[in-house]
C-alpha cells in the first residue's frame, strides 16, 4: 500500500520548472567606488513586457545609493496604504512583494508608486498576482531582487559606502553545468534499476519454472534470509489491467489537485511517506551486500523474531544496523532538509527510491506499458497547459505544486543539484528533475530488459534502444527548457522518445505481439537460463 501511494506522489511530479516564467534574468550591481573592493552583484528578475532595463553595463543608468528608499512593510496597492507623506520625490523605493501586506500584481504596484515622481523602483521579491501588461503604463525602471536577504545587504551598503552608485542591465542566461549533473543521475538511475529490475524478473521466472517441474519447496532452517528478497510467493510481474492503469491515473489526478488546495498541510505527509519509503528503498538496495558478508567467516547474531502490526522482521544483527543507518538518513535529511547540503541527501535516497521502485514494479506487458505512459503523457499536459485557462490568475495546477505555491516547503520528490554557474542568479537556484521523469519511463526500460532476457534478444536490442531514446528525450526535454523558458511537461518529450522507438522495432523483427502481451503469453516463450 505504501509503495502504491509513494508511486502515485512521484508520478505526479513530472515537470521541468524554469528559474522564471513570467520575467527575464537581470543584474543589479553595486560599484562601491572603493579600489581595493569589490563590487557586489545582485539577481534581478525584470519585466520587459512592461519596461526594457539596459542591455549591458556599459549602457546602463547609473544611480547613486542614497537614493534607495526603504519602504518596509507599505501597502503600495491601489486600495493600499496614504503615499503622499512618504516624500518619495527623487527616490528609488524598495517595496516588499509579500501578499499578506499587500495583495495585488507587482504592475499594479508599480503604476501607481510611479506617480510620485520616482527614479526607479525595486521590489523584494517577486511575487504577486498576474497581470496583463497592456493594462499598464510602466516609465519608470524597475526589477524585483530575489535574494531573501537582499535588500538587507542593499541597506548596509548604503550606510558603509555613501558614495557607492547602482545600475541594472540584462543577464544572458547561460548554460549550467548541474544540468549535466541531473541527466547522468537520471541516465544512471533508469540504466541500474531498469537493470536490476529485468534480472530479478528472469531469477524469479527461471525459479518457478523449476519449482513448477520438481514439484518442491525447499525451505531451509537456520539460514539468513534478505528481508526484501525476491519471496517465493512474489510475482514475476504486476498483475495490473488498462482499467486498473485508469483508476492509478484518475487518484494522481485528484492528488495533485489536493495538493494544489492543501498543500500546506498535505507536504508534510508526503514528507513523511518520503522517509519511510526511501528507508526502505535503502535498506532493500544494500542488503545484497550484507548477504554477501555472511559467506565470510564472521560471528552471527540472530535477533528475536518481531511480529510488528504491518510486517513481521525476523532479522540479524548486520541486517538491523542497516535497517537503523536506513532510518537514520532519512531523518537527517527530514531534520536538515532547509540546508544547503540537503539536496545530497535528497538525491541520494530519492535515487535509491526510485532503483527500488523499478526492481519492484515490474510491469508485465508492452500493453500495460503503453497504457500508463499515453495516459500520464496527456495528464501532464493537461496540468501544465490546459489548467491555465480555467484555474484562477491563469495558474498552471503542476506548476503551482511543483514550485510550492509560497509555501517555504516544497515536495521532496526530485532531483536537485544547485547551480554551478557563479552568476548570482544561480547562487540560490537548482536545476530540478522530477521522479516522475525517471519512473514512468524507467518502467518502460525495465520491461524492455526483462523481455530481452525472455526470448534473448541480441545484445539486449529493446533495453539498449530505450536507454539511448530515453537520453534523446531527456536532451529534447533540456533543450526546450533552455529555449521557451518556462515550465515543460517532461513526459511531452520522455513518452513519445521512448514508446515509438520500441513499438517500431517490435514490429520490424515481428515481436510485435509478443511483447504486447509480455508475461500474458509467458508459457508460449522460450525462457533462456543463460
Amino acid at each position: 500500500m505504501l509503495k502504491c501511494l509513494c508511486l502515485v506522489v512521484s508520478l505526479l511530479y513530472s515537470i521541468q520548472i524554469a528559474q522564471c516564467a513570467q520575467g527575464e534574468y537581470g543584474l543589479m550591481v553595486v560599484d562601491k567606488r572603493v579600489e581595493s573592493e569589490k563590487n557586489e552583484s545582485f539577481c534581478l528578475i525584470y519585466y520587459p513586457s512592461l519596461i526594457e532595463i539596459a542591455p549591458n553595463s556599459s549602457q546602463a543608468k547609473r544611480f547613486p545609493i542614497s537614493v534607495l528608499k526603504d519602504l518596509n512593510v507599505t501597502n503600495a496597492c491601489n486600495d493600499g496604504d496614504d503615499l503622499d507623506e512618504l516624500d518619495l520625490d527623487d527616490t528609488f523605493p524598495i517595496f516588499s512583494s509579500n501578499l499578506t501586506i499587500a495583495n495585488c500584481s507587482l504592475a499594479e504596484k508599480i503604476q501607481r508608486l510611479q506617480q510620485y515622481k520616482i527614479l526607479g523602483l525595486l521590489s523584494e521579491g517577486n511575487y504577486g498576482k498576474n497581470f496583463n501588461a497592456s493594462d499598464y503604463n510602466v516609465s519608470v525602471l524597475f526589477g524585483a531582487v530575489v535574494e531573501r536577504t537582499a535588500k538587507q545587504r542593499l541597506m548596509n551598503l548604503q550606510a558603509n559606502y555613501p558614495e557607492a552608485v547602482f545600475y541594472m542591465y540584462r543577464d544572458d542566461v547561460n548554460f549550467d553545468m548541474s544540468t549535466v549533473v541531473i541527466f547522468l543521475m537520471a541516465v544512471g538511475t533508469v540504466t541500474l534499476g531498469s537493470l536490476w529490475s529485468g534480472y530479478a524478473k528472469q531469477s524469479l521466472r527461471i525459479r518457478k519454472e523449476r519449482q513448477a517441474e520438481s514439484h518442491e519447496v525447499r525451505d531451509e532452517e537456520g539460514v539468513i534470509k534478505p528481508q526484501d528478497g525476491v519471496g517465493e510467493e512474489e510475482d514475476i510481474s504486476v498483475r495490473v489491467s488498462p482499467i486498473l492503469i485508469m483508476f492509478f491515473v484518475l487518484c494522481m489526478c485528484s492528488m495533485l489537485v489536493l495538493l494544489y488546495f492543501f498543500f500546506n498541510q498535505l507536504v508534510y505527509v508526503i514528507m513523511v511517506m518520503f522517509c519511510i519509503a526511501s528507508s526502505l528503498a535503502m535498506y532493500s538496495c544494500f542488503e545484497p551486500l550484507v548477504m554477501a558478508t555472511y559467506a565470510l567467516p564472521l560471528p552471527v547474531f540472530r535477533l528475536p523474531r518481531m511480529n510488528l502490526l504491518i510486517c513481521r522482521l525476523d532479522l540479524e544483527f548486520r541486517q538491523l544496523l542497516l535497517l537503523l543507518l536506513s532510518l537514520g538518513t532519512s531523518i537527517v535529511w527530514f531534520i536538515f532538509r532547509k540546508t544547503d547540503w540537503s539536496w545530497i541527501l535528497q538525491d541520494f535516497l530519492g535515487i535509491l527510491f526510485s532503483i527500488n521502485m523499478l526492481k519492484v514494479l515490474r510491469l508485465p506487458s508492452l500493453r500495460i506499458c503503453t497504457c500508463l505512459l499515453s495516459s500520464l503523457f496527456f495528464y501532464d499536459i493537461f496540468f501544465v497547459f490546459i489548467t491555465p485557462t480555467f484555474m484562477k490568475d491563469g495558474k498552471s495546477v503542476m506548476v503551482e505544486v511543483a514550485t510550492g505555491h509560497n509555501s517555504e516547503e516544497q515536495l521532496p520528490m526530485v532531483l536537485r543539484v544547485p547551480h554551478l554557474n557563479p552568476d548570482p542568479c544561480y547562487s540560490y537556484t537548482y536545476s530540478l528533475l522530477g521522479f516522475g521523469d525517471i519512473l514512468v519511463p524507467g518502467l518502460l526500460l525495465a520491461f524492455c530488459h526483462g523481455f530481452d532476457l525472455m526470448v534473448g534478444s541480441p545484445y539486449k536490442l529493446y533495453w539498449v534502444i530505450s536507454c539511448i531514446s530515453y537520453m534523446l528525450g531527456l536532451v529534447a526535454t533540456f533543450i526546450s527548457l533552455y529555449l521557451m523558458n518556462a515550465a515543460q511537461p517532461a513526459l511531452l518529450y520522455l513518452v513519445p522518445f521512448t514508446l515509438i522507438p520500441i513499438i517500431l522495432t517490435a514490429w520490424q523483427r515481428k515481436e510485435l505481439a509478443c511483447m504486447w502481451e509480455g508475461d500474458f503469453q509467458l508459457g508460449n516463450n522460450k525462457i533462456r537460463h543463460d
